[in-house]
């Protein structure tokens, strides 16, 4: 593989894929990615057959495999970069469920979760299918999934990305794409399947996707589903439609095909217990509600958690992210919001240590010292190890300090 400096020499390069350098200078060992818009330089805009096999894997022309190549090298560049999300049992998962709908390809299209809280997916030309886990958190089920992985997968046996031909304005459009996604996750900056694909493809993705789910047996009626899910986020959150979607059916006019595509289907199939779904990632939601919070996203978590149905998808402990979400919002009443929702994770918890912290900070910063020193002394004795312990100590001392002067 090119060494790091190649990579940025590649990258000056084609410099008109690039966005404006931000403030603070991406390292070179990530802007790797950025290179994988150098596919669409080299590759044909005549149509290719799809694969009909893993057979056809092996039959590559020169153009193909230096496409492929290109893919690999983004698919290490994003490993390096620490933004793949480590989670054996629910990669494993997800991809058991790429594999019921491509058995003939199972080996050959790989599936990774991005650590992103953003609502999207890509796939490379490689046969890599990256989901996001704001995306796999927000499905219901399986037959979800599935219906986003079969146009995923659809992207690469019908050889989408081999096809793709970039022009002018697209390559324009890269730069931007990048540098939105440079600030919301420094170490990914790649090219995404529903940013880069024509609206015939987007379309096609859909319904021979489709098609992958209906053999596979789940049930088709979830698929409209899928899209109806980033509508309702979308409008909830008061945002434009996702960039990603900037150039591909829009959302309502893909939930109508979806619809159309299940209409005459037999009601019933697989993939619709949300229990068992929940079970499976719910690790993944909880993570996902954590980097949400961290990146300052008071207001979407808020909306996910005041939907009953979802709060139902997290664990007893999910009053917890709710003040946090208030906490981090700030606005008049959320820190009686906050203290609220704190009590009632310990109530339906009691041994979950973050709550005792919350609710105990919150009782320091009101005076209420001697509230704060019981909260904070139990969070520490639930988490003796934790990595915060020093600035919780910091606190209890002055807890402790005001407590004995008010006695």
């Amino acid at each position: 593989m090119p060494s790091d400096s190649a990579f940025a020499a590649s990258l000056r390069r084609h410099a008109v894929f690039m966005a404006p350098r931000p403030a603070t200078a991406l390292p070179a060992r990530f802007c790797v990615a950025v290179s994988a818009a150098a596919w669409s330089i080299a590759v044909l805009a005549a149509r290719v057959p799809p694969f009909a096999d893993s057979a056809a894997l092996e039959r590559l022309s020169l153009d193909e495999q230096r496409v492929w190549t290109q893919g690999n090298e983004v698919a290490q560049a994003l490993a390096r970069g620490g933004v793949v999300y480590e989670d054996a049992a629910a990669t494993a998962y997800v991809q058991s469920v790429a594999d019921r709908l491509f058995p003939e390809f199972k080996g050959h299209i790989q599936v990774s979760i991005v650590k992103s809280a953003q609502l999207n997916a890509f796939a490379l030309p490689n046969g890599r299918i990256y989901i996001n886990q704001g995306l796999l958190a927000r499905f219901q089920n399986e037959a979800q999934l599935a219906t986003l992985l079969g146009h995923e997968g659809t992207h690469f046996t019908n050889r989408h990305g081999y096809q793709s031909e970039t022009s002018a304005k697209d390559s324009a459009a890269f730069g931007t794409l990048a540098g939105m996604v440079v600030p919301l996750l420094p170490q990914l900056v790649a090219v995404t399947s529903m940013y880069g694909f024509s609206r015939e493809m987007e379309t096609e993705a859909d319904v021979q996707g489709f098609g992958r789910l209906k053999r596979a047996g789940y049930d088709v009626h979830e698929a409209p589903r899928v899209f109806e899910h980033l509508i309702a986020d979308i409008k909830a959150q008061d945002i434009k439609e996702p960039f990603f979607f900037a150039t591909h059916p829009k959302l309502v006019d893909r939930v109508d095909n979806m619809k159309k595509l299940s209409a005459g289907a037999a009601q019933g199939g697989a993939g619709t217990s949300s229990v068992d779904y929940t079970n499976t990632i719910m690790q993944v939601r909880v993570d996902n509600l954590e980097l949400m919070l961290s990146m300052g996203r008071a207001k979407s978590a808020l909306i996910m958690l005041s939907d009953p149905e979802r709060r139902a998808e997290l664990p007893p402990q999910a009053d917890y992210y709710l003040g946090e979400a208030y906490r981090l919002r700030g606005q008049e009443g959320d820190v009686q919001l906050a203290e609220q929702a704190y009590t009632r994770a310990i109530e339906a918890a009691p041994e979950f240590a973050p709550s005792y912290r919350g609710l105990g900070v919150l009782r320091l910063k009101a005076n209420h010292y001697a509230d704060a020193q019981k909260y904070l002394d139990r969070y520490l004795e639930l988490a003796p190890d934790a990595p915060d312990r020093k600035y919780v100590e910091s606190y209890l001392k002055i807890a402790r300090k005001k407590a004995g002067g008010q006695q």
